[in-house]
């Protein structure tokens, strides 16, 4: 049963995190439905978010963190934590205006990378030659998967190694979050309901300098016309239901199993995506590309084994 499970929470997991990228590449490619106010609709995705979060704590109290953040703790600690997060969300749906979803998830996988170079600046992890060299051989995976792209856009991967980045920072500033639980945010609901405000406050404050979506959206083919501006709305809080299923399915896979469980279906679900994005949108992979994808996630691997080998 115990198996049952943990592979129910890893099917619920690859669906919802397959479904989201899918969405976002439909919505926001210009080669596709070509929305161009990927910023205003994740602020949307946000709100249903904190709708959702609030909810979930109204109804199970158990859920409730026992302290609330202090102002200054939030402001200092929470909110730089929120807009490193609204930075990696927002710069990885404008990425895929112009960038393939294979690619995309190969730049993402560059992730770990991030995540370790910002623990050591934190003191997270403390600085080892081993560590030092997989950061440096997922960077070289990268720096492959790049030369091997067929239709190589340089803005495109800029926003999606920058939002890479931003994400080390993101969980790295969680950790510390999560790590304290004078922040009250000892769950992912918790922590979506104080973090998604901020993140939804900061993207929808990008959105209105450089999308102007008040005055922009209106002209837009997808909305110039009420039918159109109901099926959009709808497809925003369908985003939303999306991304709080997949944080709520990847806080129960942890649950139930471990974060190396999580590790290791998380580099199957990196190759999973590069096939679904090739079935889904016909994206063509080349096979440096498919090197430098197998270079990364043989760095994470790594990582993983020296986790395992560290418990022990």
């Amino acid at each position: 049963r115990h198996l049952l499970l943990s592979g129910l929470y890893i099917v619920m997991w690859y669906s919802f995190s397959g479904l989201l990228s899918v969405y976002n590449k439909w919505l926001f490619g210009a080669d596709e439905r070509n929305f161009p106010f990927p910023l205003f609709v994740t602020s949307i995705h946000m709100l249903v978010q904190y709708i959702l979060a609030t909810l979930c704590l109204r109804l199970f109290p158990t859920l409730r963190p026992l302290h609330a953040p202090s102002w200054h703790a939030y402001i200092t600690c929470a909110v730089p934590c929120g807009i490193a997060s609204a930075l990696d969300v927002g710069l990885s749906n404008i990425s895929l205006r112009s960038i393939s979803l294979s690619f995309y998830t190969m730049c993402k996988s560059s992730n770990l990378g991030f995540v370790l170079l910002f623990a050591f600046i934190f003191g997270l992890e403390p600085i080892r030659l081993v560590l030092v060299a997989i950061i440096a051989i997922i960077s070289a995976g990268v720096v492959l998967m790049a030369a091997g792209e067929v239709h190589f856009v340089l803005s495109g991967f800029i926003e999606a190694i920058t939002a890479s980045a931003m994400g080390g920072l993101r969980w790295s500033l969680t950790q510390l979050l999560l790590s304290q639980p004078r922040f009250g945010m000892n769950n992912p609901v918790a922590t979506m309901s104080k973090l998604t405000p901020i993140i939804g406050c900061s993207m929808m404050l990008f959105s209105l300098i450089l999308e102007h979506p008040f005055s922009e959206i209106a002209k837009n083919k997808n909305t110039d016309s009420v039918a159109g501006v109901a099926f959009m709305a709808a497809m925003m809080v369908l985003g939303g239901l999306l991304a709080f299923g997949l944080v709520l399915s990847e806080f129960f896979l942890i649950a139930r199993t471990s974060v190396i469980t999580l590790s290791i279906a998380g580099m199957l679900k990196e190759v999973a995506m590069v096939g679904v994005a090739h079935l889904v949108f016909g994206d063509a992979t080349t096979f440096v590309n498919i090197c430098g994808l197998l270079v990364a996630l043989f760095g994470i691997g790594l990582y993983n084994w020296l986790k395992i080998h560290d418990s022990l």
